[in-house]
């Protein structure tokens, strides 16, 4: 993945998730933080400006410049590209992923551990097209579930990762299977 990617990954969590705050150190060992919080050097919309300009052809490109980028405010990385909010007492698992709408769709009906009633959990996809990335929203459809929410979350963000792998290696090869933005 390159730095761009993951400052794409990024920049549509911060944007999609309210609360959330991104923290970036640079090589020169600048900080920046985007959020909406007085401590906030630039909001999120903003950033996300930035950040789909340099992804366009004859932009200058700075995210390899980004040596650091971590997560805060509202927001909890649990690893493996999954992060928790709770909103209104409700839990939610979030991820950003490369892949688009249509992709992400059809993964998601395939993921999840067997012996869990189809209707248990919830996902909400927010494609944010000028990024290239798709954010997910998971939540339990009932208490009773919410102890799977990390789980199936874990499984989601490991087959997004793997589809992502897969397309990578496709458009090196050639292919045309690959999504979002180069």
């Amino acid at each position: 993945m390159t730095p761009l990617e993951r400052l794409r990954l990024a920049t549509a969590l911060v944007h999609t998730i309210p609360g959330a705050v991104l923290r970036l150190r640079t090589d020169g060992d600048e900080r920046v933080v985007v959020g909406h919080g007085v401590d906030a050097d630039i909001d999120p919309c903003k950033m996300r400006r930035i950040v789909a300009a340099m992804a366009c052809p004859n932009r200058p490109d700075l995210a390899n410049r980004i040596t650091e980028v971590t997560f805060g405010g509202e927001l909890v990385d649990l690893g493996g590209g999954v992060f928790a909010t709770s909103a209104g007492g409700v839990e939610q698992r979030w991820l950003a992923s490369l892949l688009g709408f249509p992709t992400l769709t059809e993964l998601l009906d395939d993921v999840g551990p067997e012996a869990l009633p189809s209707d248990a959990m919830q996902a909400c996809l927010k494609p944010d097209p000028e990024l290239g990335v798709t954010v997910v929203r998971m939540a339990a459809n009932d208490d009773r579930f919410t102890h799977q929410l990390d789980e199936v979350a874990a499984q989601v963000a490991a087959a997004c990762f793997v589809a992502e792998l897969c397309g990578a290696v496709d458009g090196a090869l050639g292919s045309d299977h690959s999504e979002g933005v180069s």
